[in-house]
């Protein structure tokens, strides 16, 4: 069984190497893991946004052992404040006592953790953990060190005491880990395995075969198939206290990687989340920590929030407090009573102040986005900051603000109504209670109370774009898409060029008047397909949202079905992986180009020799309704969304192109096609068929399906034509025949 398969068995506590940071009573509870359950409000509060890093230090002098640290922290002495273990680049092992208080840490000189009479586990990184494996409720220690080896030694001692015996059982890992590991009861089986990462990035899960009495881990498989861009340092967490094991990954170009486990499926630890900084940046600590980052998580400072601590080449040791949610809400409010009369000039010319209150509320709503707020605590979240709009109405409510005197202010609303809305369960009515704190009224207030999309325009739709994009999102059927926030970027000034709204889901669509026309299919279609363009990139945006991010994980046999379709259009010189999905596979391509005479072998030719192969060639150009086929080889992402320009534009006339395409030898637009028709019709037996007239006119339709035994559509039956196929794989039709209906006048 595969790990992400095994993980879904995982119950009560089964990461006891994180919890171990926390208390006294946590460790009672990894001593004996089947009789505890301990409450989430035990636990500190998990966040994504931290403060600037601070040098650990015993006395006035930074913590250094010279070269390649890692960290853990235990309380050790058991006197209820943390303690540091660290490994350094020589294979040695050390103790840095807390001799402060758990509220205001002071360590102590290093000591040697020893095993007996050992000191020294080979004579490179090293990384320490405690943990229970070896029968009796005791903690272990556990070294990864030089040589892929993994040693452990009992815990020997008396009344508390830590005391490891001097020989250990040693096991194999994968090459290149040395101190760069992690231990947890991935596949809840009620043993403890061992999750290795590498120099070269690789992670491997290792399966604990043997008892809880006597460990024995296996041979190494791939962890998700996650690869950090070397030095790939794995931390295994409960990170938001749901229940699942999480991944926290340190690399070597400094930053840190939040993987959430929130399905139930093979992708669920690739939903990855950068850990921020307190302005909403991505936090990267390689300029004072060298390469190589060691993430451990703990509350250091006892203030209910979870701290970052990590390690480094340059063998110091650096703390980031966690920012917790309330601190985050006092600074923000602050901040806007302190500069009412002129926020919007000072956002304008202070770089540093106005990250500083766009970071407040991007860390906000990348720990609501994350599930890092408890709803009790979100639901609080809103009562404290819904206020704000009324008592700073010229700034957070729904209005005409002036781009070109203060650019930054229709963002910084932007930001607000997106926390505003994140704070709350996803209803109706809380979608009214947003929108009458922030002022949505009429078309705006429509968007928002029906589909959840908050409209960001800076007040310059007319009524007639409104009620157009509120009536094709209605047509369009509601589960295929999944969007928080639609941008009209042209309208927001300058300011969106350099504060980005962060969101959970959003689209940007263009500055378009309603009522330009555009020919949407190529010269050789049926009749002339004249459509509304402000419409048509509406349709564009959140087609980009339906297969690629929605669909991905409701119909992942249709996502994979578009990369079949664009290896079908490429032809068989262009060699994909197996699956299709995971995209073309350039050196075999490039092996077969230099075999058939495409390219002379010579690297700096590559993409010359790639681009002239597309190259004045009918059936690249007419591989797909609109453009040549490499366009889409390039960015995949395009293929679906350019699919639905068609498709929303006049269904009807798509299809009947399709069949002309067909005829004149073109294969590969019809099942472009039937891919978005099947997606569409969420797999049932009918599907929208639409028509978008210039000025905003939507004509919508019924076609019915037929499908076979395999659920693949045999055929579509407008209200004007019949359409039947027959399959010659798995996903690509082979035969195609279309009539007009004998009773169509």
């Amino acid at each position: 069984m595969s790990p992400a398969k095994q993980s879904t068995q995982n119950t009560g506590i089964q990461h006891w190497a994180f919890r171990i940071q926390c208390s006294i009573a946590v460790i009672l509870a990894l001593a004996f893991p089947g009789n505890h359950k301990l409450a989430a409000q035990d636990f500190p509060a998990p966040t994504l946004s931290y403060q600037a890093p601070a040098t650990l230090t015993v006395g006035d002098a930074p913590i250094d052992l010279k070269d390649h640290v890692t960290t853990r922290f235990f309380d050790w002495d058991q006197d209820s404040d943390l303690d540091l273990l660290a490994g350094g680049g020589d294979g040695k092992l050390w103790l840095f006592q807390n001799t402060g208080t758990a509220q205001h840490a002071r360590f102590a000189s290093k000591q040697p953790i020893v095993a007996g009479t050992r000191n020294r586990w080979g004579s490179s990184y090293t990384g320490v953990l405690l943990a229970n494996l070896i029968g009796d409720p005791l903690l272990d220690l556990v070294v990864s060190h030089s040589g892929n080896q993994v040693t452990i030694h009992e815990n020997i001692g008396k009344n508390g005491t830590l005391q490891f015996a001097e020989r250990g059982v040693t096991f194999e890992v994968q090459k290149n880990c040395q101190g760069r590991f992690d231990a947890a009861d991935w596949d809840g089986d009620g043993t403890v395995d061992l999750i290795t990462g590498s120099f070269g990035g690789k992670l491997q899960w290792h399966p604990n075969l043997g008892t809880t009495d006597s460990p024995k881990f296996g041979s190494g498989e791939s962890f998700y198939s996650i690869q950090s861009a070397y030095n790939a340092h794995p931390r295994i967490i409960d990170f938001n206290q749901d229940g699942r094991l999480d991944l926290l990954l340190g690399n070597n170009w400094g930053s840190v990687t939040l993987y959430l486990n929130q399905s139930q499926d093979e992708l669920s630890l690739r939903k990855s989340k950068p850990l921020l900084w307190s302005d909403g940046s991505n936090l990267n600590i390689r300029e004072i920590n060298g390469d190589d980052t060691t993430p451990e998580l703990a509350d250091l400072d006892h203030d209910g929030v979870l701290d970052l601590i990590s390690g480094g080449k340059n063998g110091q040791v650096f703390w980031m407090r966690g920012i917790g949610l309330s601190s985050r809400v006092a600074q923000f409010k602050d901040l806007l009573k302190t500069n009412a009369d002129k926020l919007g000039e000072r956002l304008s010319v202070d770089d540093d102040f106005r990250k500083q209150v766009f970071g407040l509320l991007a860390s906000m709503q990348s720990d609501l986005a994350g599930g890092l707020i408890p709803r009790e605590a979100a639901a609080k979240l809103f009562s404290d900051l819904a206020p704000l709009a009324n008592q700073h109405a010229k700034v957070l409510t729904r209005q005409k603000f002036d781009v070109e005197n203060t650019p930054y202010l229709p963002m910084l609303a932007a930001q607000y109504w997106v926390v505003l809305k994140g704070a709350l369960p996803d209803s109706i009515a809380n979608r009214k209670l947003v929108a009458d704190a922030i002022g949505f009224e009429a078309g705006y207030r429509r968007l928002l109370v029906d589909f959840g999309v908050l409209f960001i325009d800076n007040n310059m739709a007319t009524r007639e774009h409104l009620a157009t994009m509120h009536q094709l999102m209605t047509a369009m059927p509601r589960d295929a898409w999944d969007v928080e926030t639609i941008t009209v970027a042209g309208w927001l000034g300058a300011g969106i060029k350099t504060q980005k709204i962060r969101s959970r889901s959003g689209i940007n669509i263009f500055d378009l008047p309603l009522g330009r026309t555009e020919n949407s299919f190529p010269q050789d279609s049926p009749r002339a397909g004249v459509t509304d363009v402000y419409l048509i990139c509406l349709a564009h945006e959140l087609a980009h949202n339906m297969l690629d991010t929605v669909g991905r994980k409701t119909r992942p046999d249709l996502f994979e079905a578009k990369f079949a379709g664009l290896s079908q259009a490429a032809g068989s010189d262009v060699i994909f992986k197996s699956p299709k999905s995971k995209g073309i596979d350039f050196p075999a391509t490039k092996q077969n180009f230099q075999k058939l005479g495409l390219w002379d072998g010579v690297p700096e030719n590559w993409k010359t020799a790639w681009d002239d192969y597309f190259k004045n060639k009918e059936q690249f150009d007419r591989s797909y309704a609109r453009g040549n086929v490499k366009f889409f080889l390039d960015a995949p992402q395009e293929a679906f969304a350019t699919l639905a320009n068609q498709y929303f534009a006049n269904s009807q006339l798509m299809l009947d192109f399709c069949k002309t395409r067909w005829d004149a030898g073109h294969r590969s637009n019809i099942n472009q096609f039937i891919l978005i028709a099947d997606y569409l019709s969420g797999g049932n037996d009918e599907v929208p068929f639409y028509t978008l007239r210039p000025g905003g006119g939507l004509r919508v339709t019924t076609a019915r399906l037929t499908r076979d035994e395999k659920n693949r559509i045999t055929s579509v039956q407008s209200p004007s034509s019949i359409a039947n196929f027959k399959y010659a794989d798995q996903v690509l039709v082979g035969e195609f025949e279309l009539a007009p209906l004998k009773d169509n006048h």
